[in-house]
């Protein structure tokens, strides 16, 4: 093995350990926005705001603790008897806050831009490689008036009440407040919008967690590229990850790089003295990639020289949380070719409806009947990656995904590479035991990795005629990870070897007229027959959501 990709593992090691800590990223279970008065189920009390303080008075019974951060702010009171920064640094806990490029943070507005190195501003895509939950967040708040340059970052101020915290947060900071038990209450500012995120270090998607899906490393995503600086930096104003909230940034400069398809140049954020970041689109993008990525490009050289490896790009918090408010490139930060290195879109991902159902589907369908499709799988509660076996030929880890399937009704227009791939995903799958699912002539792949598989380990099923449906009717086959029964479907065969097969009519309506899901749902329950191939992909979203 190369140093190239000795030191590229030794970064995603350091990265996936950094995801995984308790009151990291994967632990955020929820995010409230805070009116003058406001409170949620579950809530440990009422959380009131009044002339930028907020104040939370718990309820009766509560046992709260203030959070590290807090905590050690409050260890450092002034005359007026609010907790404010001391000499351990900006966010409060010194050394184990340090900014690190492993987990990005989800600040909105980049931080106040410093000439002064130690004045602790860091990249907005800087966070906390001990905690993993943390960031530069608390001395984000740029001042646009200010072309980039002023030196002392606003600081979060706290108080212990009688019932409870109060806090005030500068222009784009954030604060871990206060714990309940295995609950950390974080407040934020983002755009003037005070909210609270909660984080439980026992939430389903950090105890489902086990690595980030990339790409594998390749030099050719390495670039020699030059920093422009601007002098007064540029505001911008982008959008995030939440649909109604926008906000300012700063760009520090251009970064140029040449590639085989001519020069690019793109804007970086961050500090050229502490280190910049850049945030980019490009087309794989909301298929193998999350909707935008960030790479660290740590501090330019005297000449503003630097590298831009992108085999490094990582995803922001909102690919693996709906309650991340992460900043969106500035509009025009495009590469111009498919970024196929770096971090992939995570399969898992949490929301209010809780931890995702991840699923992997190979299909080679019309796109009229894809248009209609697509959408079911979400409204039914499936996160589903889409792949076309002809074109998206890199190979995708299972890891993460509830299950895969295959479906086609034509052999023909795969290659030996495409077949190949196939069975050995519905190996991988069988292997890993997950559900796996072939339809119409696809589950041949599906049977014949169980047959590589079987032989492979001893077995002798002594299956010399496969099962075929008649020519009116769909054959589904999937391994004995699932139960049809369960989702109202009728077994028609069970080989030797544990696949289970299941035939529907070709001739019935693509729509239902079922119109909501709580009606699929008692239609399945009801023990209805299937008459459309929407209540037939809700069955089947059923089973995969019954093995989960």
């Amino acid at each position: 093995m190369n140093q190239f990709v000795t030191e590229w593992n030794t970064w995603r090691d350091s990265r996936n350990s950094a995801l995984a800590k308790p009151f990291g990223w994967l632990s955020v279970v929820g995010l409230h926005w805070l009116d003058t008065e406001s409170t949620w189920t579950d809530a440990s009390g009422t959380f009131t705001v009044k002339d930028g303080w907020v104040t939370v008075s718990l309820n009766s019974g509560i046992k709260a603790g203030p959070a590290a951060e807090t905590f050690d702010l409050l260890s450092k009171v002034d005359n007026s008897g609010a907790g404010t920064f001391g000499s351990a640094g900006v966010n409060g806990a010194g050394p184990t806050r340090a900014t690190s490029p492993a987990v990005p943070s989800d600040t909105s507005t980049l931080p106040t831009v410093t000439d002064q190195a130690d004045a602790g501003a860091g990249s907005a895509a800087g966070a906390d490689a001990a905690d993993a939950d943390s960031s530069a967040e608390s001395v984000a708040g740029s001042d646009a008036g200010s072309g980039g340059h002023e030196a002392v970052p606003a600081r979060p101020q706290v108080r212990v009440e009688e019932n409870g915290f109060s806090a005030k947060l500068p222009a784009g900071g954030s604060l871990n407040w206060f714990t309940v038990g295995n609950v950390l209450y974080e407040l934020i500012d983002r755009g003037g919008r005070l909210g609270v995120r909660v984080r439980n270090s026992k939430s389903p998607l950090l105890g489902k967690f086990f690595e980030v899906p990339v790409f594998d490393p390749d030099p050719d995503f390495v670039f020699l590229a030059r920093f422009t600086r601007f002098d007064p930096f540029r505001t911008f104003t982008i959008e995030t990850a939440q649909e109604d909230l926008q906000l300012q940034t700063q760009a520090a400069g251009i970064v140029t790089f040449e590639t085989q398809h001519g020069e690019v140049s793109l804007l970086a954020t961050g500090c050229p003295k502490t280190g910049l970041q850049l945030d980019f689109h490009d087309s794989t993008n909301g298929s193998t990639t999350s909707a935008w990525r960030t790479i660290d490009l740590g501090v330019p050289n005297q000449d503003g020289s630097l590298v831009i490896d992108f085999n490094r790009a990582v995803n922001y918090p909102f690919a693996f949380t709906s309650f991340a408010t992460c900043p969106a490139p500035i509009e025009g930060n495009v590469v111009p070719f498919d970024v196929t290195a770096g971090e992939r879109r995570p399969p898992f991902f949490y929301s209010e409806a809780g931890i995702n159902v991840p699923f992997l589907f190979y299909v080679w369908w019309d796109e009229e009947s894809a248009e209609v499709t697509r959408p079911w799988y979400s409204r039914f509660g499936l996160d589903i990656t889409i792949l076309n076996p002809t074109h998206d030929d890199a190979r995708v880890s299972l890891v993460g995904f509830d299950g895969v399937a295959m479906s086609g009704g034509d052999l023909s227009p795969l290659g030996r590479k495409a077949r190949s791939r196939l069975i050995d995903v519905a190996t991988e799958a069988m292997t890993s035991r997950i559900p796996v699912i072939g339809i119409g002539a696809y589950s041949a792949f599906v049977i014949q990795a169980q047959r590589e598989l079987r032989s492979q380990q001893g077995y002798v099923d002594g299956i010399e005629t496969e099962y075929s449906a008649p020519e009116d009717r769909l054959l589904i086959v999937m391994n004995n990870e699932l139960d049809p029964k369960q989702a109202g479907f009728d077994i028609v065969h069970t080989d030797a070897s544990g696949l289970i097969y299941v035939e529907m009519p070709f001739d019935i309506p693509l729509e239902s007229d079922r119109t909501e899901v709580e009606d699929f749902q008692a239609a399945m329950e009801s023990g209805d027959s299937i008459t459309s191939w929407q209540e037939f992909d809700y069955r089947m979203v059923a089973l995969i959501r019954h093995h989960r």
